[in-house]
């Protein structure tokens, strides 16, 4: 494994509420507690660093990575929370945001927030480049699947808010994606996920597939369905460029 593990004075299995990661906390003989995530799967790590991710201590070719331990409790274990701890996620997204980063796995369980109202963003597996806006509507989406939604002191700590019809339509674009995606499938087939995950899981489809139908029993404006087809607003259109959906 790492050369660091071999100077662990304890290795203990951490019980995540995460889907494709097996967990570990590791004390190393200098006192510091470190995070063992192995992937189900075996991927690629990121070849960058990440501002404000959690320090990264020893890694390998298979995906396996030795991660800085942040105390705290993740934002799905802290809900409700006061509006300075939303102020301080907000300005967590913008970090990456304003340097065209995406975390690419926004769920409240890669949220911890800390006694002192700290917020810190975990789980760096696949990040990468994007629209903002898919981010922060797949944020809002995790959000309604625990029952609550983004106040005004995220937007705060953001720096800005969106327009809301054009934030709804990225949401409404992702839950689509979301819902024809293979995820479902290769969870119901995960033989090592708890019945309480499973049960999750299958509560997060059906409350998707209840909210998408909602949207759609509202009618659209040519506009709006501009927007979701081509991923831009009308105004941003050149007639003569040909179909965008490739780009």
């Amino acid at each position: 494994m790492f050369p660091l593990l071999r100077t662990a004075v304890r290795v203990e299995p951490l019980r995540g509420e995460g889907l494709t990661n097996v967990l570990h906390l590791v004390t190393l003989a200098d006192g510091r507690r470190a995070v063992l995530r192995q992937p189900k799967v075996a991927r690629d790590l990121p070849k960058f660093v990440v501002p404000g991710a959690p320090e990264v201590l020893d890694h390998n070719g298979r995906g396996d990575v030795l991660v800085a331990y942040v105390e705290g409790r993740t934002l799905a274990e802290s809900l409700p929370v006061p509006g300075r701890v939303w102020h301080n996620i907000g300005a967590a997204f913008r970090k990456i945001h304003r340097v065209g980063l995406l975390h690419n796995d926004v769920n409240l369980h890669n949220v911890i927030v800390g006694d002192d109202g700290s917020a810190t963003l975990i789980d760096w597996d696949n990040p990468g480049l994007g629209n903002p806006l898919d981010e922060l509507a797949a944020f809002e989406e995790h959000l309604y699947l625990h029952g609550t939604g983004l106040p005004p002191e995220f937007w705060d700590g953001y720096g800005h808010r969106p327009d809301p019809d054009l934030l709804r339509l990225h949401r409404v674009a992702g839950c689509v994606a979301w819902l024809a995606s293979a995820d479902w499938r290769e969870w119901e087939a995960d033989r090592s996920l708890r019945p309480d995950q499973l049960d999750r899981v299958r509560n997060w489809r059906r409350l998707l597939c209840a909210w998408l139908t909602d949207q759609f029993r509202t009618d659209f404006s040519a506009a709006e369905v501009a927007v979701l087809q081509h991923r831009q607003r009308p105004e941003d259109r050149h007639e003569h460029r040909g179909p965008q959906h490739g780009e």
